[in-house]
């Protein structure tokens, strides 16, 4: 066949990082979704490089990308996505790291030897902070019921149900590292649809 009678097929072009922001900040699920499988890895690697630790790890790299779509608007393109979540990747490994020492140091300096005495004191919530906590619930399970049938259903048998991840995979079909992608995803939209409403608070609703 003449080389030059072949047709070549066009090229279908992987999304840019700066595509997928710009999706991202206009409220594109999958497109956030592409993002942290993309840099997900790189950004474990580099927390287990300051935590020696898989569990903070993890912890520290899922509340740096909760805090990175919460203020994904700021993001702008003077500086590579790759860059900007590298920063807060390290900054959120490094405050874990911090906060663990300070507990080690306050266990240190209690005195072993010395009797123990509590004071608890128990009071019932004021009308306000019951308030305020039913709106809270009312508003993440509205949350939840707006999240798609795909991150939904894992997340809560994981979160609701309290099964572990293994289990939810087992029971959905997929392998455990995509079930703890879209219960983690699913965390993070939830986060940013709260923090919207309700202001800022930890990733674990």
């Amino acid at each position: 066949m003449d080389a030059q009678n072949v047709i070549e097929m066009p090229q279908t072009s992987e999304a840019t990082d700066q595509e997928l922001v710009d999706q991202s900040k206009q409220g594109n699920e999958e497109a956030m979704g592409r993002l942290i499988r993309r840099h997900y890895g790189s950004s474990l690697r580099i927390a287990r490089s300051i935590l020696r630790n898989e569990s903070d790890s993890e912890d520290a790299v899922q509340m740096a990308y909760c805090r990175a779509f919460q203020h994904l608007h700021t993001f702008r393109q003077e500086a590579r996505f790759s860059t900007w979540i590298t920063s807060i990747v390290v900054n959120q490994s490094r405050m874990h790291l911090r906060s663990q020492r300070r507990a080690t140091l306050l266990s240190l300096d209690e005195p072993t030897h010395a009797p123990i005495s509590l004071h608890l004191t128990s009071r019932e919530p004021t009308p306000e902070e019951s308030t305020a906590q039913r709106e809270v619930s009312t508003a993440i399970s509205r949350a939840v019921a707006r999240l798609p049938n795909r991150l939904r259903t894992p997340y809560a048998l994981h979160a609701v149900s309290g099964l572990p991840v293994a289990e939810v995979a087992d029971k959905l079909g997929l392998s455990v590292s995509a079930t703890k992608s879209r219960i983690f995803r699913a965390r993070c939209t939830l986060e940013s649809r709260l923090f919207v409403t309700h202001g800022p608070a930890r990733c674990s609703a």
